[in-house]
């Protein structure tokens, strides 16, 4: 007697309504302190502030590749997140932007003992305002779907 495997159901992922702009900003320090470090690390030699800043924001926040529909009614975004759980993503909506970021623990330590934490973040330019309240985030076989109603 062989028993056939459960489908599996989509979590849902938490959605915010929040100023995106104090989470760039957060972010924006966090790349900067981490671009001073390797500058430092590389003894101060100038010249390479942007490559120290690129760096560190690969370091911080690797980007997510997006795809997405934009229909008359609402936005429709698809992005491959291997590796997080529902309760390690975020999806936080203002300003005509969303913003799709998840912070994964990870066991794994660093030269320096420090866990080195599995990061995402990704702003999404909307092309017009959207319902906070309505916007609706799964995450399913590691693809997070965020639909996103047009604001009426």
């Amino acid at each position: 007697m062989s028993s056939k495997p459960q489908p599996i159901a989509a979590q849902p992922v938490e959605v915010v309504e929040a100023d995106v702009f104090d989470r760039m900003i957060e972010t924006r320090e966090l790349i900067a302190q981490r671009a001073y470090e390797v500058y430092e690390s590389r003894d101060g030699d100038h010249g390479f502030d942007q490559d120290d800043w690129l760096k560190a924001e690969g370091e911080l926040i690797p980007k997510i590749e997006i795809d997405y529909q934009v229909g008359d009614d609402e936005v429709d975004l698809i992005a491959k997140v291997p590796g997080f759980n529902a309760r390690d993503l975020e999806v936080v909506v203002g300003h005509r932007r969303a913003v799709l970021c998840g912070i994964h623990p990870s066991s794994n330590v660093s030269r320096d003992g420090h866990h080195k934490n599995k990061k995402v973040m990704r702003v999404i330019e909307l092309p017009f305002e959207v319902d906070p309240i309505s916007v609706k985030a799964t995450l399913l076989n590691g693809t997070l779907q965020v639909l996103l109603p047009r604001l009426l």
